[in-house]
């Protein structure tokens, strides 16, 4: 007669115990990721992120979760959907790369924080997940005012330099442009888009008298107030 009682009392919990595993899995927030392949933060850190704000399925505070994502450095948007009452679909849009950047101060070329990227909002961001990315590169130290200047000088240097592109840009004490193929620019520090627009003229000259191929590999020290240096 015990073992028989025993028996009904494990039945019993049973019974009352999987549907109740059943409700606690079907009451968990279940989310749909739609992520670039090559967004360089992890869906792990991005689970982490929100995780707070999850726990309760039926008060999903979706504006708060939007919120969250969108403070991650490398997230420009986050698309949020609800599906169910328990699922909701998250689509994350990344910053896109204004800049490949490299820190002049690094010895170690290949070490992880020696290179990152600048964002088309002008903020440095180094990740351990490197991308592809053909941007313009910048190299200066590491030091948000410093980049947010060189991102700021690029987009004005480039639009005075037109069609000419800019595929490499230092700014240390003083400034330094390539533009493509590989023609050097100094502008120093003092009166540098002024001495740009001189180096643009002088260029167009130069290419009526000097080999395509010597000028595109010349070197121009613009820091002479009437003048400038030219390296063939």
């Amino acid at each position: 007669m015990g073992k028989i009682l025993a028996l009904f009392v494990v039945v019993g919990v049973a019974m009352w115990a999987v549907p109740k595993l059943k409700t606690v899995d079907f009451l968990k927030t279940k989310i749909e990721w739609q992520i670039d392949r090559n967004f360089p933060i992890t869906q792990t850190l991005l689970e982490k992120t929100i995780q707070s704000l999850i726990n309760d399925t039926y008060l999903l505070d979706l504006r708060a979760i939007k919120q969250a994502l969108e403070g991650q450095p490398w997230v420009g948007n986050a698309t949020i959907k609800r599906l169910f009452f328990n699922t909701i679909q998250i689509n994350i849009s990344p910053k896109k790369v204004a800049m490949r950047w490299e820190n002049i101060n690094c010895k170690d070329k290949a070490a992880a924080d020696c290179s990152g990227y600048v964002t088309d909002d002008g903020v440095l961001l180094i990740p351990q997940k490197k991308i592809k990315s053909d941007a313009v590169l910048a190299r200066s130290k590491v030091d948000a005012m410093v980049v947010s200047e060189l991102y700021q000088d690029y987009q004005n240097y480039q639009k005075i330099a037109g069609k000419m592109r800019i595929i490499s840009f230092s700014k240390t004490h003083i400034d330094r442009l390539v533009f493509s193929p590989n023609i050097k620019v100094i502008l120093g520090y003092q009166q540098k888009k002024r001495r740009l627009v001189r180096f643009l003229k002088a260029y167009k000259k130069l290419r009526k008298k000097i080999s395509k191929a010597k000028l595109n590999q010349a070197a121009f020290d613009m820091r002479y107030p009437k003048a400038f240096a030219l390296d063939l």
